[in-house]
């Protein structure tokens, strides 16, 4: 339920501060005196998008905060999304539009998106307006509808559909993408056995052209490398000014004195050791350069085995290692068609499988939405007599679809006629404005007593293209709705402003070349009856001041102010 809705710089109202009645709360005013813009920061609030131009001329941001009270169902909703409410706090929504664009949300004072205010939002109200009028000439409108009406059932039927209906897709576009064009099969299947044999025929090594490139380096300098092993040597083992020799003098004489004290016993160990170091290095020096003949059948090998790894590489355009990866991914593709009749059998009765169970669900939803439909063809019929279409009929069609589709496997339309005798025919085909404005406020009685959510009903111009007689019974029809129902309702029809519980007139100034909508609520029962007068004949003389006191004193409308209280719903 709308508690209370607070409007600063948004498009033309630079200030609004509106309380809502928990029966009727109701916005008139002259055409273009912002009744819409109201509704539209109302929507702002709700998520909807915006842009900079919602910004108030020469303000730096337009600020919208929405009050309401959240039932059990949506609390736990806040809670398990984290914003949770204390016992008795109220819920709110703070939207803000900056003049550069960009928009912010808070939700019970934290941080949120607008797509997530979207989703709670039919929980705290439900906008219906023209836009609404005008889908329902649509049978895709028709058809959320009837679906919406069903409630939860409805809903997991359908949705039990839309996944068979993914499922059955998925596998026919498998099978058809496995045994469409068989002759580029072929070449696949032909071109993965190239390439396999290809590079298994190669035998790769891991590391191998790491390996393969320093031994090509070292054949391609051994000469080099053959004259500095043997310096080295002859620097360790000549026989006069050797390294070796050297070294071995210096342990001799360290070892002479090395017991007359700790530090010259060190030295004399370090003299040894590197002695032996030394030895073992000349051993060393002589391997390496016994092995330092050059081989030239060896060199031609390895660059021949370099040039092959590179063409593969160049060919593939990958490295060594995903040449491998290559050929086992080739290998699979290999598999899989050899195994194509096989596979394509598989697919085929996945898809019947599909099918069968898309068949079932479709046909479990056909069921229950034609039960549906009866039940919303006599609660609509149920609710024409109060908005004057007493002789009028209502009816929903099914026409069975040549494919079923993620909605089920039918079209729902519905069909109207106004007056008796006529054949009930495509609404969107024979209904007049009027008209269309009473089915959709039928439609949208009838689904609020359906509908788990508590939210308020909020009617932007229901009452379009609609006066006298049925402007009364229209009246009456949402005064009644809102002894059960939270209703706010943008009217330019005195008939339905009768109702309110609260009553707020919206005028339009302009100061200093500025335009401002200003929004103020009626206080007692002179104010509102002369805004009912000035609605009734635009001005506020004696005589229709008269018919507004008497419009407003209806023991109709009397007895409903005094029954506000609000049944459980069933």
């Amino acid at each position: 339920m709308l508690r209370r809705l607070q409007i600063e710089n948004y498009g033309l109202i630079a200030r609004a501060d509106v309380e809502f009645a928990d029966g009727a709360t109701i916005f008139t005013g002259e055409t273009g005196s912002g009744k819409t813009m109201l509704l539209g920061a109302l929507d702002f609030a709700l998520g909807a998008r915006a842009g900079a131009d919602a910004v108030r001329r020469g303000e730096r941001r337009a600020i919208v905060t929405l009050a309401f009270d959240a039932d059990e169902s949506l609390r736990a909703r806040l809670e398990a999304d984290g914003f949770e409410l204390d016992n008795g706090e109220e819920g709110s929504i703070t939207r803000e539009m900056a003049e550069s664009g960009r928009s912010s949300v808070r939700v019970n004072g934290r941080p949120a998106t607008a797509a997530y205010v979207r989703e709670i939002g039919e929980a705290v109200a439900e906008i219906v307006g023209q836009h609404e009028a005008q889908r329902l000439l649509s049978p895709a409108y028709h058809l959320e509808m009837l679906d919406r009406f069903g409630g939860a059932a409805a809903m997991r039927a359908r949705e039990a559909v839309a996944s068979a209906h993914a499922e059955s897709a998925a596998a026919r576009a498998a099978l058809g993408a496995l045994v469409q064009d068989e002759h580029r099969a072929r070449e696949r299947y032909d071109d993965a056995c190239f390439t396999v044999r290809e590079i298994e025929d190669a035998r790769l090594q891991p590391g191998e052209e790491d390996r393969l490139d320093g031994r090509r380096r070292y054949l391609d300098n051994v000469e080099r490398i053959a004259t500095a092993l043997e310096a080295a040597r002859n620097a360790l083992v000549r026989e006069e000014g050797g390294a070796l020799e050297a070294l071995g003098a210096a342990a001799v004489a360290l070892g002479g004195v090395e017991r007359y004290a700790p530090q010259l016993h060190d030295m004399a160990q370090r003299g040894a050791a590197l002695q032996a170091d030394a030895g073992e290095l000349a051993v060393e020096l002589a391997r390496a350069l016994d092995g330092t003949e050059f081989d030239p059948a060896e060199l031609e090998a390895i660059n021949a085995r370099l040039a092959l790894l590179d063409r593969l590489k160049r060919k593939h355009g990958c490295s060594l290692d995903e040449l491998v990866e290559l050929a086992i991914r080739q290998r699979r593709a290999i598999e899989d068609y050899e195994n194509r009749d096989r596979s394509i059998s598989e697919l085929r009765a996945q898809t019947d499988v599909a099918q069968c169970e898309l068949e079932r669900a479709a046909a479990s939803l056909s069921t229950l939405r034609k039960k549906v439909a009866a039940d919303l063809r006599k609660r609509v019929l149920g609710e024409f007599a109060d908005i004057a279409l007493a002789s009028g009929s209502f009816d929903v069609a099914f026409e069975p679809l040549e494919r079923i589709g993620e909605q089920g496997a039918e079209r729902v339309e519905f069909l109207f006629a106004a007056n008796a005798g006529e054949p009930a025919r495509p609404l969107a085909r024979v209904a007049s404005g009027g008209e269309l404005s009473r089915v959709l406020l039928a439609l949208v009685v009838v689904l609020s007593r359906a509908r788990d959510a508590r939210g308020a009903l909020i009617f932007d111009e229901i009452d379009t293209a609609i006066g006298g007689a049925t402007a009364t019974a229209v009246g009456s029809r949402l005064g009644a709705l809102a002894r059960r129902e939270q209703v706010v309702c943008v009217t330019h029809l005195a008939q339905l402003a009768t109702w309110a519980d609260r009553h707020y007139v919206l005028d339009k100034s302009e100061r200093t070349g500025i335009t401002t909508i200003g929004v103020r609520e009626l206080d007692g029962a002179k104010e509102r009856e002369a805004e009912i007068a000035r609605m009734l004949s635009g001005e506020t003389h004696d005589a229709a001041l008269r018919h507004a006191r008497a419009l407003l004193q209806s023991p109709l409308r009397e007895g409903a102010r005094t029954s506000r209280r609000r049944p459980e719903r069933p």
